[in-house]
């Protein structure tokens, strides 16, 4: 029976640097076809034998690389005209580790976002990679009504309250947005102002997307940017409807009077 994993993975392709120790530390480029914080997957034109002995070096995004970690080959196979390696880190240590599974966890978050939920493991990984992880403190403003939009934020946890100012200044919550939602997508598509304010209702953490990262993935990625593109015209379709519903509450909802039901006037 195959042994079930004990651990997330995501399938995404990067260019991986494999010195094999067992082959007089010759060097060989690979692609990286999986990865979890146990091991990753490989595929490379060379036949590595289970126990061989290898190092990686490859890098998921600034910030996070593998530099000389030592792995080591627990099964192979024929596969795509290549062969398949699968590799168990040895030296990973337990900070680099924590790492590994904080962000693989958080591409799988992001897939688990209702309008994300079509977006395969690499087109996920394409928008992490592009996402910045910013925190705000109970009470701190993320944006304020009027000011330039220029980023789309996504909720990892906490809450962030949508606010308004009414024509007598009193500022007044619209929306309250949770883990899971996202808001401020407006600003990726159009250059106006902020028509609403946000502040943190308690402690959030969220990842923010510039409009200037946004439309790097317009230029470079036509499938991704197709579906991001969907995805907010169906947001935005669905949040004018309920603007539209609360609208017509308020004009047309009778207003009683004299304990009858009268004409709104």
């Amino acid at each position: 029976m195959q042994e079930r994993r004990k651990f997330s993975r995501i399938n995404i392709r990067v260019s991986v640097g494999v010195m094999v120790r067992d082959l007089g530390d010759r060097v060989f480029i690979g692609t990286l076809t999986n990865i979890g914080s146990e091991g990753i997957g490989l595929l490379i034109n060379t036949f590595l034998p289970q126990g061989t002995t290898l190092f990686i070096n490859f890098e998921l995004q600034e910030g996070l690389k593998i530099d000389g970690i030592e792995g080591q080959v627990i099964r192979s196979r024929e596969a795509e005209d290549k062969f398949f390696s699968a590799v168990r880190f040895i030296t990973l240590d337990a900070e680099l580790k924590r790492k590994l599974e904080i962000y693989v966890g958080s591409v799988l978050f992001l897939k688990k976002i209702k309008p994300f939920s079509t977006l395969s493991d690499e087109e996920a990984w394409y928008i992490r990679k592009i996402s910045k992880e910013v925190y705000f403190k109970e009470g701190q403003k993320v944006f304020e009504e009027g000011t330039e939009g220029d980023a789309f934020y996504i909720m990892i946890n906490g809450k962030v309250k949508i606010v308004k100012r009414n024509p007598q200044g009193k500022e007044e919550t619209l929306a309250t947005v949770k883990e899971g939602d996202f808001f401020g997508e407006i600003a990726l598509l159009d250059e106006g102002l902020r028509s609403a304010g946000a502040v943190a209702f308690e402690n959030a953490s969220l990842f923010v997307i510039t409009r200037e990262d946004f439309k790097k993935v317009l230029d470079n990625n036509d499938m991704l940017s197709h579906k991001l593109l969907w995805v907010f015209i169906r947001t935005l379709s669905h949040r004018l409807r309920e603007v539209d519903k609360v609208m017509a509450d308020m004009f047309f909802t009778p207003i009683k009077k004299g304990g009858d039901q009268g004409e709104v006037k």
